[in-house]
């Protein structure tokens, strides 16, 4: 079959990035002609998107395939992401941006202008139509864009990971009945992928195969990068029960660690799949795939099998792909489960059900410039055409031309008058936007703390430890606060004159709060609350904000009470920690009582 066009597609994965290279047939068949994996040593929580260590590995796998200067498909990985699936009323076209674009500032918990986002349609239900709306925050996505573009490859469209997988489901999977599960468990991240006939839902949790690594590492008295060694070279999942023990005591311990870790993952999945089926009207999954480089684990597809009481299997991207001469057949049939989202950014350059753009607004601007480049350059023929004509006919053109502009003279005349009457219009549609913007920022304030409030309660995953008290706290502080946190008290919260007298923060009629006190028991064993610490700084940095001049152990000094060895009660350990809040708070002062007050635009 003669080949058409050669694809190349990328994904950004948070600790192993991949690439592939395929072709589209003259039939309109998929061809897989070549792929490589390129894996970034250390923990991939620990420092954001890693952006030098991933621009290295796109760099590295760019000149293995000597793809410089060409145009890439590239996925971003779904800890980034934000997907939610709505269902509208029945709307005119005309109205479908404009309803979408509040759904989708519903959806979102920061405001859209700092965000690239796309909707799809995905059909009609029960009368309903049906939508889906992803979004990733523009610093987000800046750094990964700069990590392509530091391999000097150019974007032609930007997908997210968990939308490339169910595109490449849906295309090798046309006959699946009922709801099927997808489960993707990446390195940061697990996406989990519903999909049922026209239908999808995908939803993601902070947990994946280095929180696993992490565990043993905790658990065995080893770094990180020692720990993935040893998982990727002998662990595997233990199957419990009465199966004999590993004769490796060590490695037993290990697998033994790794059930554990993926107990959570269980949980999580199970609670999710009844969020899908009570708040989207889901079926219940009747069939489940595994895919990610996490699922690669020995036995992890029997266990879910016995948990999920489910079929499980693992996930071909490939069952409906040609594959290339160049292509190992073996070590593909191994690792075809980790392939999914370059084969959906592949099937891109055909129809897909979802065909969403997240590419930056500037890679956009530069595709419309080439999509009009042979209008412009007709335009520009017509032009030296028409100067040419105007050169050789010019004595007989200027009596025309002066005819032609006195009647254009006298148009202009007519119409000055609607000038002002424009202007005026274009000051009050200035004014009417400024409201607009106003009562979006009001509807934007209603949903705010709760949203903050669901985000930190989901931090707490660990049934080990407790949260026992939250309370707020001012620039001034509470006594018992100040003594705990002395050094937090005096940054960020302090300005010079913080301790205003008690008679003057009297008369005020609201008290601001900067701060969120938890205060809980750590029942232990389990996630330490120092790792607590970290991970509530790493995944909550849009509500709350620390000090980014101090190094990790000063702000675990200033901001987390961990006691430790002095229990209070028989239940666990005492801790407190302290959350500055990175959007301070008013709230009424006790015993004073606040006029209500129309909202009106400053």
């Amino acid at each position: 079959m003669a080949e058409k066009k050669s694809i190349l597609t990328l994904n950004l994965g948070s600790q192993r990035v991949g690439m592939a290279r395929f072709g589209i047939s003259g039939k309109g068949g998929v061809l897989l002609k070549d792929y490589a994996f390129c894996e970034m040593a250390g923990d991939p929580t620990a420092d954001g998107t890693r952006r030098s260590s991933l621009t290295e590995a796109v760099k590295q796998l760019t000149a293995q395939f000597k793809a410089a200067e060409s145009e890439v498909n590239y996925a971003v990985p779904g800890q980034f992401l934000i997907a939610k699936f709505v269902k509208l009323p029945p709307l005119a076209e005309d109205q479908v941006d404009k309803i979408v674009g509040f759904e989708a500032q519903q959806a979102v918990p920061f405001p859209l202008a700092e965000t690239v986002w796309d909707y799809q349609l995905m059909g009609k239900s029960g009368g309903e139509v049906e939508v889906g709306i992803v979004a990733i925050r523009s610093e987000h996505l800046s750094e990964l864009h700069g990590a392509v573009e530091g391999a000097r490859l150019e974007a032609n469209l930007v997908d997210g990971a968990p939308v490339a997988l169910y595109n490449a489901f849906r295309y090798n999977y046309p006959d699946a009945q009922g709801c099927s599960l997808l489960i993707d468990l990446g390195a940061r991240t697990t996406n989990l992928i519903f999909i049922e006939g026209h239908r999808a839902f995908i939803n993601s949790f902070q947990t994946g195969g280095a929180s696993i690594t992490q565990s043993i590492a905790r658990e065995m008295g080893m770094d990180y990068d020692a720990a993935e060694g040893r998982k990727v070279t002998e662990g595997f999942v233990n199957l419990g029960g009465n199966y004999a023990d590993h004769e490796d005591p060590e490695v037993d311990a290990m697998s033994k660690v790794i059930r554990n870790a993926l107990l959570k993952v269980h949980g999580e999945i199970t609670r999710r799949t009844n969020a899908y089926r009570s708040q989207q009207g889901g079926s219940a999954p009747s069939a489940v795939y595994l895919a990610g480089a996490g699922a690669s684990l020995p036995y992890l597809k029997e266990v879910f099998e016995e948990k999920l009481r489910l079929p499980v299997e693992y996930f071909n991207p490939l069952r409906n792909v040609a594959v290339g001469p160049r292509v190992n057949p073996e070590q593909v049939g191994a690792e075809a489960h980790t392939l999914g989202e370059l084969v959906g950014l592949a099937l891109r350059e055909m129809a897909c059900p979802m065909e969403l753009d997240l590419a930056p607004v500037s890679v956009k601007a530069a595709k419309d410039v080439g999509a009009k480049k042979p209008r412009l350059y007709l335009a520009a023929a017509c032009l030296l055409a028409g100067l040419g004509s105007l050169w050789v006919y010019n004595n007989s053109a200027t009596s025309a031309f002066a005819r032609e502009t006195a009647k254009y003279e006298n148009e202009i005349e007519k119409f000055a008058k609607y000038d002002e009457q424009i202007k005026e219009q274009e000051k009050r549609q200035k004014v009417e936007e400024a409201r607009a913007d106003y009562y979006t920022g009001v509807i934007n304030d209603r949903s705010f703390w709760v949203n903050m409030m669901n985000a930190l309660n989901a931090q707490f995953a660990d049934e080990k430890i407790w949260i026992t008290q939250i309370s707020m706290v001012g620039p001034k502080g509470e006594p018992t606060v100040d003594a705990l946190f002395p050094n937090a008290y005096a940054y960020p919260f302090s300005t010079g004159a913080a301790k205003a007298p008690a008679a003057a923060a009297a008369k005020s009629s609201t008290i601001p709060v900067a701060a969120l006190h938890i205060g809980g028991i750590n029942r232990g064993p389990g996630e330490d609350v120092p790792t607590l610490f970290a991970k509530l700084r790493e995944n909550l940095k849009d509500y709350f904000e620390f000090d980014t001049t101090k190094t990790d152990d000063d702000l675990r000094n200033d901001y987390v009470v961990n006691q430790v060895g002095s229990a209070s009660t028989k239940e666990g350990y005492d801790f407190q920690i302290l959350l500055p809040l990175k959007r301070k708070l008013e709230v009424p002062a006790p015993g004073i009582k606040t006029k209500t007050k129309t909202a009106t635009k400053k």
